[in-house]
């Protein structure tokens, strides 16, 4: 049975934890999901930059209930968020709801679309530096953005970042948290 609202709903809570770009939330996959290391692994190839490693994504502790909740209906299917005809929900699913909730109405002056998301991660993430004090890498790297020129990257491509991803990634949800409950 098609549970559509429960997955869009679902999808837009992830998102507000997990920065993703919509082609990577609205098509993540189960296999993709590690609980037992709380992470997220997208192949390359899946991602905007093409080269280098696999994403690899730490989770909050939130990030991974919301997981565990979408389980619930999607476990047998390939992807997390699944539409009625049985494929991952459409790109643009996630920022009609927004429409249909009054955050995307230009007559109203709100234009809060999905990408909005990573924007916002990133501005208030930079201007709450002092409350987690992870790096300009690990931010970037949260985002999957190409840090550094081609030198610089030479020397820093095998650096990982995933501790230092996770910690952020969990001050994020716990700011996001405090911010919906007020």
């Amino acid at each position: 049975k098609y549970h559509g609202h429960y997955t869009t709903k679902n999808a837009l809570k992830f998102v507000l934890h997990v920065p993703l770009r919509a082609s990577n939330l609205v098509s993540l996959r189960w296999s993709f999901v590690d609980f037992d290391t709380s992470t997220i692994t997208i192949p390359r190839k899946e991602m905007k930059a093409k080269s280098g490693d696999d994403f690899l994504l730490p989770l909050s502790d939130e990030a991974i209930a919301i997981l565990k909740e979408q389980y619930l209906f999607t476990s047998h299917k390939e992807y997390v968020f699944v539409a009625d005809n049985g494929e991952h929900i459409d790109e643009v699913t996630p920022s009609r709801a927004l429409q249909r909730m009054g955050f995307n109405n230009e007559d109203l002056g709100n234009k809060q679309r999905l990408h909005s998301f990573r924007s916002t991660f990133r501005s208030l993430v930079d201007t709450h530096q002092m409350a987690h004090r992870c790096s300009y890498e690990a931010k970037e790297k949260v985002l999957d953005h190409v840090v550094g020129s081609g030198v610089e990257r030479a020397y820093t491509q095998k650096a990982i970042y995933t501790e230092e991803m996770r910690l952020l990634l969990t001050w994020w949800s716990k700011y996001v948290l405090a911010m919906v409950e007020g």
